[in-house]
Order: structure tokens, then sequence, then C-alpha cells
């Protein structure tokens, strides 16, 4: 599962109103199939846009330049239609994948831990995909964060686990489908990583949308990916978003 964020998890005034984790699932018997088909549409946006195959797809620096000079090369229009092509693109390329969303709103979970909560709900939707459906052992690689703090989660539940029961109380769930601590890629080297982030900041947009770049219609953009969400995530929710 290729996991990347989109917000902060922190509490200060400057922070988020959200945090966002997003994990794609892929397949090990897939995974050349679908670098294949990135590096394809890699082409595509070079032909299309002049996009540079090693530069890096960063959603955020898309709409607003900060650090990719490479991008004041594109018009920004052609920036926000790489965006819209991106996302047209993913349900054809994880054809088999799937995918799964946390979203959450911190002022709805006050004096808790919001990295902890939200990658908590991640890895145990994980555990429970590798169990009950894919029947396989699993790995997280993510896009550089708080490793240290990830592990130690982690490696607690690799013991205790507790998720609450539908009748009463609660049980003991072990996440122990997850092999290894999550691996941290840097996600310029990794097309996987940088889908990722296009998913996650386009759930952003249509949880939080902005009044100044309505006129693009990024809003309407995540519901391109309907198709690979594992809606078994969350019951509440039609898409699967995890929310509490």
């Amino acid at each position: 599962m290729y996991v990347d964020e989109s917000g902060d998890p922190g509490i200060s005034q400057h922070s988020s109103p959200h945090f966002i984790l997003t994990g794609l699932i892929v397949s090990q018997t897939d995974w050349d199939k679908y670098l294949q088909r990135l590096k394809a549409f890699r082409k595509h946006l070079k032909s299309t846009y002049g996009l540079n195959q090693r530069t890096e797809i960063h959603t955020s620096e898309l709409i607003r330049i900060k650090k990719i000079e490479e991008y004041k090369l594109i018009k920004k229009y052609d920036r926000i239609n790489i965006i819209k092509d991106y996302c047209t693109e993913i349900p054809a390329i994880f054809d088999t994948a799937q995918c799964i969303n946390i979203c959450i709103k911190k002022d709805e979970h006050l004096g808790q831990d919001i990295f902890e909560l939200a990658w908590g709900r991640l890895l145990q939707r994980f555990d429970t995909f590798l169990k009950k459906t894919a029947n396989d052992k699993g790995i997280v690689v993510a896009d550089d964060t708080d490793s240290l703090k990830l592990m130690n989660l982690q490696r607690k539940m690799r013991v205790y686990n507790f998720v609450p029961s539908r009748f009463t109380g609660s049980y003991n769930v072990p996440i122990d489908s997850i092999l290894e601590d999550t691996f941290s890629r840097a996600s310029h080297h990794s097309y996987f990583l940088q889908t990722v982030d296009v998913i996650a900041y386009c759930l952003y947009r249509r949880e939080y949308p902005k009044g100044s770049q309505k006129k693009y219609g990024l809003e309407f953009q995540f519901d391109k990916i309907e198709p690979i969400l594992l809606k078994k995530a969350s019951s509440t929710d039609p898409l699967g978003i995890v929310r509490a």
C-alpha cells in the first residue's frame, strides 16, 4: 500500500482543519503492469503538455508553484488539465487496485492525537483487507512522514489493537498481516506515490472546496476515482471514506 497525506496532523492555529491519508493497494502480481501504464501516461503528459517524465507530479504545486521550477514553463490552465487527466486515467491504469481514504476533521476529534487516529484507521483497514480479501501479507510504503512515531504505533498495533464490537465492548485484533515497519520513500522517486498525492489532494478539494478554484472544477475530480475505492472501508460513507 502506497500512502500519502493532505493537510497536517497539527493542532496549532496555523494547521489545516483536516488530515487526510490515502492508501493505494497494489498487488505484487500487478505492480509491473501498473508501472508500464504509468510510464506510458507520463509520455502522454510529455507530448501533450511538455511535462518532463522525470519531473515530480506534486498536485498542490501544480496549482500554486513554490519549488518546482519546471512548472513555470507550463501554463496554469494546462497544469490544471494535468490533474484532471491524471484523475481520469487512474481507474484505467490501476484497474484492479483498491484505494482507502481517511479524512479526519480535527474539530470533531478534540484532545485526540490526529496522527495516530488517522494512521491507526488506515493500518487497521489495510490489515482487514489483507486478511479477508487478499489472503496475503502486505507492506506499507509512505512519502516522508514522522517515521519514528509511525513505527511505534505500528509495533503497538501488532500486539494491542482493540476495535469496537458490534454487540458490546471491544476485542483485540492485532495487525499481523502487515510485514515490517513502514518503508519511507521520497515521492519524486516514485510514480506510485505521486499518484496517491493526486488522489489525496483531490479528496481534500472535494471536502473543502476553495472558492477561488471552483472555476477549475477540482472539487469534482475525486469522484473519477470511484471505480477503485474500497467502499467496505466505511459502511457509513457511500464512497467508503473513513471519517471517525
